[in-house]
């Protein structure tokens, strides 16, 4: 995993618009890299994302038949649970450093790369510091858990975060630098390795342990490999001189981190005192289900998210954010159609019977993510300026939100309540953001083609809902989903471009 492109002079590099050629196309007739060097510059982006995507997030789907086969609901809830619990720990360890290394090491030449050889020496600092803790305080964590959990396995997760946090930042340095090709196989290789040795681990009787043990090993063998290469390249410098100016950017993300936790996670520990721990391990399959809108949608996040600040600021950066805003709705809207149309069919047939209610909790998990990733999409104007303050005031009176609604309607109604609260407070959430950021930014935003790629999608989310499971269930489910498709097409194509 050979990494070794440098970012060219300022006067050569391409504008943020897409990833520069990966070298020159090979020679020869019609050579599949030729085809792929004519394409534009974005859609060859999100092409290679994409393979990337498909090879990882396809591994780890063909693994759940696998993992439900070998843990029992409430052993899958479990494993959620410290999944959940590595989200926040993981928001520690990172600080936030992705989005700064985005912010600061965009520069071109040196100044780039030394921005990104100081946000890993940070990153590395916070590692090592992170580690400590944990060898001190992991039984005790371990205790505090609401489910029965080993100190080994507290231990295990925290060598995945660790890693985890290095291997974002060397990816997110592929993004910048518009390597998706190289992005693609880096990520497609560490799941490959980390799905094999699960399986083997699984099988072997291993159980939890056996998951967490196998993510840690491919994580340290991807978060070695992937650090070597940065080191030839950009060098690793920790310089406590810049960690203030670096923290003052990243640590307001924190803070926006574990508000987006609140959202995305905190309801399984609310649940994990209220239910059974098979209708949490249920749960969790549907919200694992649930994130393939998420997959869908990152051949296009992992292309715009890194470099729509420098769209921005550019002299047409209005009209090309609103133009890809408008596509990224689009986008939103047939990947979560597809997803509740055929995710229920999914579950049934991967997974078996004791997930059954997972299916009906889908399409409404669906729907939250939508809405958190529309609000993802409308909010680059609370991000111009110095600080990130005013995410971290959104996503903060978010979680306020949603802690309040959990409170409220988790012990009444339990799954269905944490469901119903997610959604109202991701919908908080999306106003907020789209009044504030067009306080600080007036961009044209697709409200029109919003509110008809929704009911077309929510139309196809529910239809199959009603219909037995068959043959039957999935034509109404591809025609619903090939009805929001030909719409989102439709308004793509007659909406307005920038001039070139």
């Amino acid at each position: 995993m050979h990494i070794s492109q440098t970012l060219p002079p300022k006067d050569e590099r391409p504008p943020y618009e897409g990833p520069p050629h990966e070298g020159p196309p090979a020679s020869g007739p019609l050579s599949l890299r030729l085809l792929i060097a004519r394409l534009p510059a974005s859609l060859r982006a999100t092409i290679l994302f994409a393979l990337g995507i498909v090879w990882s997030r396809g591994v780890g789907l063909l693994l759940v038949p696998v993992m439900t086969a070998h843990l029992s609901p409430g052993e899958f809830g479990r494993l959620d649970l410290l999944s959940s619990a590595a989200e926040i720990c993981g928001l520690m360890i990172g600080a936030g450093l992705v989005d700064t290394l985005f912010r600061y090491a965009g520069a071109p030449g040196a100044a780039g790369q030394r921005a990104a050889a100081e946000v890993i020496g940070l990153s590395l600092a916070l590692g090592l510091a992170g580690a400590g803790l944990l060898a001190v305080f992991g039984i005790a964590i371990a205790q505090a858990m609401p489910l029965a959990t080993p100190p080994v396995d507290v231990w295990l997760l925290g060598v995945q975060i660790g890693m985890d946090a290095l291997i974002g930042l060397t990816l997110g340095w592929l993004r910048i630098t518009g390597r998706a090709g190289r992005h693609a196989l880096a990520s497609g290789l560490r799941a490959s390795l980390q799905a094999g040795l699960i399986a083997v681990l699984l099988i072997q009787g291993l159980g939890v342990t056996g998951v967490l043990a196998g993510s840690a090993v491919a994580a340290t063998v991807a978060a070695v490999l992937l650090l070597g290469s940065q080191r030839r390249e950009t060098g690793i410098v920790a310089d406590p001189r810049v960690w203030g100016r670096l923290l003052a950017y990243s640590v307001p993300l924190v803070g926006s981190g574990l508000a987006s936790f609140v959202l995305g996670s905190a309801d399984r520990w609310m649940l994990a005192g209220t239910v059974d721990p098979a209708q949490l391990g249920q749960y969790a399959l549907a919200v694992r289900f649930a994130l393939i809108v998420a997959m869908l949608m990152q051949p296009f996040d992992l292309w715009w998210y890194a470099r729509r600040m420098a769209v921005l600021e550019r002299p047409d950066g209005l009209a090309r954010t609103a133009r890809v805003v408008r596509l990224g709705v689009a986008a939103i809207a047939v990947s979560g159609a597809g997803t509740a149309a055929f995710g229920p069919a999914l579950i049934g047939v991967l997974s078996p019977a004791g997930y059954a209610p997972a299916m009906a909790m889908l399409p409404w998990l669906v729907l939250a993510l939508s809405v958190q990733m529309l609000s993802s999409l409308v909010n680059v104007g609370c991000y111009v300026g110095r600080t990130t303050a005013l995410p971290l005031a959104i996503n903060a009176a978010s979680a306020v939100v949603a802690l309040m609604l959990y409170g409220l309607l988790i012990p009444r109604i339990g799954v269905s309540g944490a469901i119903v609260a997610t959604v109202a407070a991701q919908l908080v959430r999306l106003v907020m953001f789209t009044f504030m950021a067009q306080r600080r930014v007036r961009i044209d935003l697709p409200y029109g083609t919003a509110a008809v790629l929704a009911m077309a999608a929510a139309a196809t989310g529910s239809l199959p809902q009603m219909v037995p499971q068959g043959l039957l269930n999935l034509a109404v489910g591809a025609a619903g989903v090939a009805g929001t498709a030909g719409i989102a097409a439709l308004i793509l194509g007659r909406s307005p471009r920038p001039a070139a």
